[in-house]
């Protein structure tokens, strides 16, 4: 399973976003160590309890600091956002109707990688580009 490891290359320059950010990294680096050991299914409603604490708690500051800054990716931001809190409805209830835990873990470190890698590499380096470039308040 693909691991993440956290560089300065990662960094937002924002220092409260990429706390975040290595926090998720470290929910899918857990995945993938439970996966490659057999033990998805018994990890997965772990991550999925996490993904939707981790969206409410990051996407707001996120947005809200997008908003602050005027930054001009906000409304894409908060699109993307939306997506993935369906992406984590979707998971919770594969979950829920599935006899294959492991398939439905499999398939959220599948997401989360395609999430960290499309998603912050891209959106959340422009938010933080964004936040250096604004004037001082």
């Amino acid at each position: 399973m693909k691991q993440f490891e956290w560089t300065p290359a990662l960094s937002t320059g924002v220092a409260f976003i990429d706390v975040q950010h290595k926090e998720l990294i470290r929910a899918i680096n857990d995945l993938g160590k439970d996966l490659e050991q057999g033990q998805g299914a018994s990890s997965i409603k772990k991550t999925v309890s996490f993904l939707k604490y981790y969206a409410e708690w990051h996407f707001g500051h996120e947005e809200d600091c997008a908003a602050k800054h005027q930054c001009p990716i906000a409304e894409t931001n908060k699109q993307a956002h939306a997506k993935f809190l369906a992406m984590v409805d979707k998971l919770a209830n594969d979950l829920r109707t599935t006899d294959n835990p492991e398939a439905v873990a499999k398939e959220a470190h599948d997401l989360l990688s395609d999430w960290f890698e499309n998603h912050i590499m891209k959106i959340d380096k422009q938010i933080g580009e964004c936040v250096s470039s604004a004037p001082a308040t």
